[in-house]
């Protein structure tokens, strides 16, 4: 067993809630890694989660009960853990329960998902049926509801075919017990805390099965606690995930932040001054509201606060957004995956003719449509309310026209509604 100072203090301020995690090892042996699962210790890194690692000596049901002795033998505060979380087939489960009296046992949702993961990509699917699954399953681990955990249930029963499902455990994903504590958090807070859970889980798990003696294992271990990037190979996913997410070591939100500002900053570096600022209001709507809703070979579609489409990844300059597709510059969907993706605009992405320094009079000559000449033009609320009414009427137009005849009723009669309480009842107003 290994335990720092630093270890049992975030434990003590920690204790209610402990997640337990297995990892096999060479010769047969397994790593025992505890985890705080309540809100994430006020420290840097996935890390900081970690709380006791141990090798049993082997997991028969009396070298676990030792093993767990010994942790609560560190860990004073042991007492008020209430919740313990495990993975599936977890061996001795008796012994842990017996060491916890107080606490009560369930399935872990990081285990349950990860699971479920690896047993999606091993079915073989059509490759677009698994991109949806895992999309879906994605969406439920951050948001937990009863809905998102129905409809994926649902898809599942869609897309494998019957003699598989009952190796998937899909009543699992309905089991409201194994789901409560979970869905009590933010999209936020689950997406931070399986980033944390699948970084200390691969990292330490590389680590153990480097196949060192104990002693070794064991102190290369707590080194690499103390400093995770000494211990990971370069070309390891973890090392690689830290070192282009997190160069600096921010959190989160300070990573998003720096992203959205670089973005923000290239786009008024690259395009002329009309086009940025309409990039930029699309780009405003990006930061409120943004789904990534499904993958293709070659395209991602796109949700935000709208419609879904389609944004060519090849390049990454086209849209089948009306926005996209009349100006020729980078809309809310292409914004939206470049945010994602933590990249910038680059000038390829963009035609010559919309960048910054083109001459006004050959630019003319390469736009078709006359749009150039309004967006190299001085900007003004006249011109500004013009392009904002050009754009919501053919929006408009769009949305009418591509829809059944039951949306068409129900969108036609919102529109109605709309104008009548701008304008009055008796003016009659053609949509």
């Amino acid at each position: 067993s290994f335990q720092s100072a630093a270890m049992g203090g975030v434990f003590a301020r920690f204790p209610r809630a402990l997640l337990v995690h297995r990892a096999g090892g060479p010769a047969g042996r397994a790593l025992y890694v505890f985890l705080v699962a309540g809100p994430a210790p006020a420290l840097r890194g996935g890390m900081a989660r970690v709380v006791h690692l141990a090798v049993p000596r082997d997991e028969s049901a009396g070298s676990l009960s030792r093993m767990y002795g010994a942790f609560r033998a560190f860990n004073p505060a042991w007492a008020e853990t209430r919740l313990l979380l495990v993975g599936p087939g977890l061996p001795q489960p008796p012994a842990l329960a017996q060491a916890f009296p107080a606490a009560e046992v369930h399935l872990s949702v990081f285990h349950l998902c990860k699971r479920l993961q690896q047993q999606i990509q091993r079915l073989a699917l059509e490759g677009r049926a698994e991109r949806l699954i895992l999309a879906a399953l994605s969406d439920t681990m951050c948001a937990a509801t009863e809905s998102s955990r129905r409809k994926m249930h649902a898809l599942l029963g869609d897309l494998v075919t019957p003699d598989l499902l009952p190796q998937l455990h899909i009543h699992w994903l309905l089991d409201d017990e194994i789901w409560a504590v979970h869905r009590e958090r933010t999209w936020g807070d689950s997406s931070n805390y399986f980033r944390d859970l699948e970084v200390v889980t691969q990292g330490l798990s590389q680590v153990f099965s480097t196949g060192l003696s104990l002693e070794s294992c064991i102190t290369s271990l707590a080194q690499h606690y103390q400093n995770p990037q000494s211990s990971l190979d370069p070309s390891s996913p973890v090392a690689k995930l830290e070192a282009t997410e997190n160069p600096e070591g921010d959190s989160e939100e300070e990573i998003n932040r720096r992203t959205e500002e670089l973005i923000k900053q290239s786009l008024r570096d690259i395009c002329a001054e009309p086009a940025a600022r309409l990039c930029l209001s699309e780009f405003a709507v990006v930061q409120k509201s943004v789904q990534l809703i499904g993958a293709g070979e070659d395209a991602l579609s796109i949700q935000v606060l709208e419609d879904a489409h389609r944004v060519d990844l090849k390049g990454l300059s086209s849209c089948t957004c009306h926005f996209n597709q009349v100006f020729q510059l980078p809309c809310r969907h292409i914004l939206a995956v470049l945010n994602s993706d933590r990249k910038t605009l680059q000038p390829e992405m963009l035609s010559r003719q919309r960048q910054k320094g083109r001459d006004a009079h050959q630019a003319g000559r390469d736009s078709a449509d006359g749009l150039l000449e309004v967006l190299k033009s001085s900007w003004n609320k006249s011109l500004d309310k013009s392009l904002v009414v050009s754009f919501l009427t053919a929006e408009i137009s769009r949305l009418l026209t591509h829809c059944s005849r039951e949306e068409f009723e129900c969108r036609y009669r919102t529109l109605r509604e709309l104008a009548d309480s701008w304008i009055g009842p008796y003016v009659e107003v053609k949509l």
